[in-house]
């Protein structure tokens, strides 16, 4: 069948004279998916983004959003990945000023040579301890030098120790007797950078007169050498294409997605599930104020108290998942796990489950190891080949959001190379802006979406811009009220009218909409809604 009239991505046939135009499909608009994609555009390929559900609704949407080095991997001696990480935080904080910001990190210490002796060991044999000590400060400001040498250049303020006035200050638990800080970066709204990038790409593309789409809520049939993208709203119709390459980018899903093109069992990927917890308490946010704490559980796990807007973001968890990722929900023990933590090192907060307002977990990625614990599972990411197919196929397997922009790199390289082609351009000094609204969108509808900042003009004009097709879309990943205390029924309301009046609703999906929306708040995310 031939593409459905809103597709600008060339339909190719086998035999056609127009196959060195076949697009490059990428399987997944997650952050790694919308990097390479616009790697790719940049280096002038024609680009098909395909997701089985909405952009950057993956492990994208589930992290605990945090641009960084990865302090704890120096104890697993991988430095190079700490160097990549540290210089692409950097790139980050001098790129994308409005999606990635600086954070200071404080890290409280009970004892002064505690953990040294297995943090030796883990580094030489790559081996957790069986019973975790405590790390202390001798050994954390060890870290942190190794930390700020392999960062050399940054711009970030150096790592240092708080005086006795200002570890008083923070009210920590009294076995607490030190303090070191350092700074990486935070970004807050994963979700919405994974949209710039891919707004950045269609903008590139249009200019260079080149293919790019994205086809979410969509999944892919195999028929010989040709794929057929279905979408399952049955809004568009079917499009068939024969790829040049195909990259798997579907994160956790990564083993079906391959099965799924060849019916060959994978087992690439070995998945861990991290929960975050989110409350709006005063205290613990007026505790640790404009910085972060950095602290470790009883079973050794590295676990952050982060500033988030006007709340607190605390996570997170490492625990192995092998089930459907997208069915992932933190569990009551998981959630007494960080509110003990929470309370361990700051008592005066007394946090209790009713001060949850939501919670969310995500499974990792990570590629399949005989590691003793997920902790040492390598964060490192990769692109493994699957051979035996009509196209070139790359799986990607681990990658950090902090190194998106490499992999994306490495990925061009890899892909367009073996397509005989080279990447001559690279996006290591292009800014990456929030998403611009069209040229002549001229809907200038003041009147505010209520319990938001959003006016409804804005959320129309990033409707049509953004490939929102459903509420959710908008509540959790485009105007992320997820996250905003004020979120209530009538905000789903007015919403939903505003995606009724775009025609992605019919009147009679209205309201089972708005039901739907306020079951899945409750049910995946704990979080349960005002009339």
């Amino acid at each position: 069948m031939p593409p459905s009239k809103t597709s600008n991505v060339p339909d190719v046939d086998a035999s056609s004279s127009r196959v060195s135009r076949a697009p490059i499909l990428i399987l997944g608009a997650g952050i790694n998916g919308a990097s390479l994609a616009r790697e790719l555009v940049l280096n002038g390929a024609n680009v098909l983004v395909v997701d089985r559900a909405d952009i950057g609704s993956g492990t994208t949407a589930y992290s605990s959003r945090l641009i960084h080095g990865g302090l704890r991997y120096l104890e697993y001696g991988d430095a190079a990945l700490v160097r990549e990480s540290l210089e692409e935080r950097d790139r980050l904080l001098r790129l994308a000023p409005d999606f990635v910001r600086p954070l200071e990190f404080r890290v409280p210490t009970s004892s002064r040579l505690g953990g040294s002796i297995g943090s030796i060991r883990k580094l030489l044999t790559g081996k957790s301890p069986r019973k975790p000590t405590p790390r202390g400060s001798w050994l954390v400001r060890v870290g942190l030098g190794w930390y700020a040498w392999l960062s050399r250049g940054s711009s970030l303020p150096q790592p240092s120790t708080l005086g006795g006035n200002a570890v008083a200050r923070m009210r920590l638990a009294p076995r607490y007797r030190q303090v070191c800080s350092y700074y990486d970066g935070q970004m807050q709204h994963a979700e919405r950078f994974t949209a710039a990038l891919l707004d950045d790409a269609r903008r590139v593309a249009a200019e260079r007169g080149t293919a790019f789409d994205v086809r979410t809520y969509s999944e892919i049939e195999v028929r010989d050498a040709t794929l057929v993208v279905r979408d399952t709203l049955q809004r568009r119709e079917p499009y068939e294409l024969r790829p040049a390459a195909v990259v798997n980018a579907s994160g956790p899903w990564g083993d079906r997605t391959l099965q799924q093109l060849d019916g060959r069992e994978s087992h690439l990927l070995a998945g861990t599930k991290g929960t975050h917890l989110l409350t709006f308490q005063p205290a613990l946010r007026k505790a640790i104020g404009e910085a972060a704490l950095y602290v470790e559980a009883e079973d050794g796990r590295p676990v952050f108290i982060l500033p988030f807007g006007v709340g607190t973001l605390v996570g997170t968890t490492d625990l192995p998942y092998d089930g459907d990722p997208a069915k992932a929900v933190a569990s009551e023990a998981e959630l007494a796990y960080l509110i003990d933590l929470v309370n361990g090192v700051l008592p005066d907060v007394r946090l209790s489950r009713s001060d949850v307002t939501l919670h969310y977990a995500g499974v990792r990625p990570l590629p399949r190891s005989d590691a003793a614990v997920p902790a040492a599972v390598s964060r490192r990411h990769s692109l493994v080949e699957r051979t035996g197919l009509p196209w070139p196929v790359w799986t990607i397997v681990g990658g950090k959001l902090t190194t998106c922009r490499s992999l994306a790199e490495e990925g061009a390289a890899l892909v367009l190379g073996r397509l005989g082609r080279s990447a001559s351009i690279v996006s290591r000094e292009r800014p990456i802006p929030l998403p611009r609204d069209e040229e002549g969108d001229t809907d200038n509808d003041a009147a505010q979406v209520v319990g938001t900042t959003w006016t409804r003009g804005q959320v129309r004009r990033l409707i049509r811009r953004e490939y929102v097709r459903r509420l959710d879309d908008l509540i959790e990943r485009r105007l992320m009220l997820l996250f905003e205390p004020q979120l209530s029924r009538a905000t789903l309301d007015e919403l939903a009218s505003l995606l009724l009046a775009e025609r992605l609703l019919d009147e009679s999906q209205r309201q089972a909409a708005v039901t739907q929306m306020i079951e899945r708040l409750s049910r995946h995310f704990g979080r349960e809604l005002d009339a």
